[in-house]
């Protein structure tokens, strides 16, 4: 069973198609604006951990300087000792140190009991040693306790907090590390010597990088939004609305001596404001792709609606033209019947006619009416009822005539060389009439009866509407006292007249043996 697509099932399956496209449309942009929430909070997290990661690397080296700094001082405090020690060289090369390396607010020298022997301060921009009335006992420090017990080469850090002077927190803030090592010669302990550190000096290295640092106690030692030494208040582990973290975070341990918390803060409202310009954008894409969709569907069934009408009329226009070739072959085809009608009658008058002469001119009428008959017999047999292939009806033309004046044993051989030619009835029945008078005068005097015999025809076209015939035979050929261009005959006035209505001329080829012409002539515009 054919389908037929109706203006009904062409809605339905539109309104089908319609529903699809717009799952899919949808489908898609929700599955991109996931994908891009996604790549957004991917993104961030690996700009954050990349954050974390460059600032561990940070304080890993500032650390190991720090660690190398106070081993070199401890080294010099060693070498001093074995060269009779002298307080007033280890006080120049603390004092010198500190100089050097502004990091530093405070480094010292402390024997075996845990006295100061030497301690030297930086104030403000100045460099300070103290005197001797105004060192201090520091046997009972935790420090001193945990320097005193390592082994030579050997590091103690302290935890991340604030100077505490007389038991009360130095103001201003000033966050502290201590490092200490223990001064050892030839495997005797002369005591430990420490630097002080001022971290806000190791800070500055993470300005603008969105880093926060915890001490141990989870207290805040740097952040750009963060109140400064205070309890942490934030849930490092929270997250936002949309379920993503608010925090990331990173421990640090360093050499298991120092734990800090590094941390950065999530950007996640240029995250969600990045994600709301993305899905504005898709869904404007989306309604987009469907309104062009609804137009499309629209010009399509507009489209159908007037392919519909077209086609009704297309099969209007062809059954009118069905009826029209039909009737035109009828009348072709009683063209061709009258002719035959006409043709028969001469056959019948001329039975009462003894003169062989006038039976003879009644015969070659026959022969005229019958070439006309032959255009219109092709024309209502034939698929075009425009033209006629020429080839075809010359080759059945002159067989007839042959067969009609020579009988069916005749010696006549008729060669033929026509290209695929076409042409109308306007052109073809006078040519056709111009062929039958030539045939016609060539088997009457060129070949006496039972001689043998060659009829050749060839026609071409030279251009868009140009034709030339050469037609002709090898037999006896016309008498010299014949002039052919004026005679009497009828034959050869009829062939200068049709040479005429072609809008031709016609010559006689004297090149070749018998009776031969060359007919240049115009295809004559339909009329009807």
């Amino acid at each position: 069973m054919k389908f037929k697509l109706t203006t009904a099932r062409l809605i339905v399956l539109s309104l089908i198609l319609l529903i699809a496209a717009i799952a899919f449309i949808w489908t898609s942009i929700t599955y991109r604006i996931e994908i891009y929430s996604q790549n957004a909070v991917a993104l961030e997290i690996e700009k954050s951990n990349n954050r974390l990661n460059q600032a561990e690397v940070r304080l890993t080296a500032l650390y190991q300087i720090s660690k190398k700094n106070v081993q070199f001082l401890a080294n010099l405090i060693a070498l001093n000792h074995e060269n009779d020690f002298s307080v007033s060289l280890a006080q120049r090369q603390f004092s010198d140190f500190l100089k050097v390396d502004d990091n530093y607010f405070q480094g010292r020298f402390l024997n075996a009991s845990g006295n100061e022997v030497i301690r030297v301060e930086r104030i403000g921009g100045a460099v300070f040693t103290l005197r001797p009335k105004d060192l201090q006992y520091k046997g009972d420090r935790y420090y001193f306790k945990e320097a005193s017990q390592l082994s030579k080469g050997k590091v103690f850090v302290s935890n991340l907090d604030l100077n505490v002077e007389d038991g009360e927190i130095e103001r201003p803030y000033r966050p502290t590390l201590r490092f200490f090592s223990p001064v050892v010669v030839n495997g005797e302990q002369k005591g430990v010597v420490g630097l002080n550190l001022n971290v806000e000096n190791w800070f500055q290295y993470f300005n603008d990088t969105r880093i926060g640092i915890l001490n141990s106690k989870n207290e805040v030692y740097f952040d750009e939004k963060g109140d400064l030494y205070k309890k942490f208040e934030e849930d490092l582990s929270a997250t936002d609305s949309q379920g993503h973290p608010n925090f990331y975070s990173k421990k640090v341990d360093l050499e298991n001596n120092l734990q800090w918390t590094l941390f950065t803060r999530a950007n996640n409202t240029a995250i969600d404001a990045k994600l709301q310009k993305f899905r504005n954008e898709a869904y404007r894409t989306g309604a987009a792709l469907i309104v062009g969709l609804l137009f499309l569907i629209t010009i399509v069934h507009v489209l159908h609606v007037k392919n519909r009408n077209i086609s009704k009329l297309n099969r209007a226009v062809e059954n009118r033209l069905h009826e029209r070739d039909t009737l035109i072959k009828e009348i072709h085809h009683r063209v061709k019947n009258n002719l035959q009608v006409v043709s028969s009658l001469l056959s019948l008058q001329s039975s009462f006619i003894k003169d062989d002469k006038i039976k003879m001119l009644f015969r070659y009428s026959q022969y005229r009416i019958n070439s006309m008959g032959m255009v219109h017999e092709m024309l209502y047999k034939s698929d075009n009822l425009n033209r006629i292939d020429y080839g075809a009806y010359i080759e059945k033309l002159v067989q007839v005539l042959i067969t009609s004046m020579k009988g069916d044993k005749n010696k006549i051989k008729l060669v033929m060389d026509v290209e695929n030619i076409y042409l109308n009835i306007d052109t073809s029945i006078p040519l056709g009439l111009l062929i039958n008078e030539i045939t016609t005068n060539s088997l009457k005097y060129g070949f006496s009866d039972g001689e043998k015999g060659v009829l050749s025809v060839k026609l071409i076209k030279i251009g868009s509407i140009q034709y030339k015939l050469f037609i002709g035979d090898n037999g006896s050929g016309i008498p010299p006292n014949i002039n052919f261009r004026n005679t009497k005959s009828l034959g050869l006035k009829l062939i200068h007249k049709l040479a005429l209505q072609l809008r031709g001329n016609i010559e006689k080829d004297n090149s070749k043996k018998g009776t031969n012409y060359i007919i240049t002539f115009n295809e004559i515009e339909q009329t009807s």
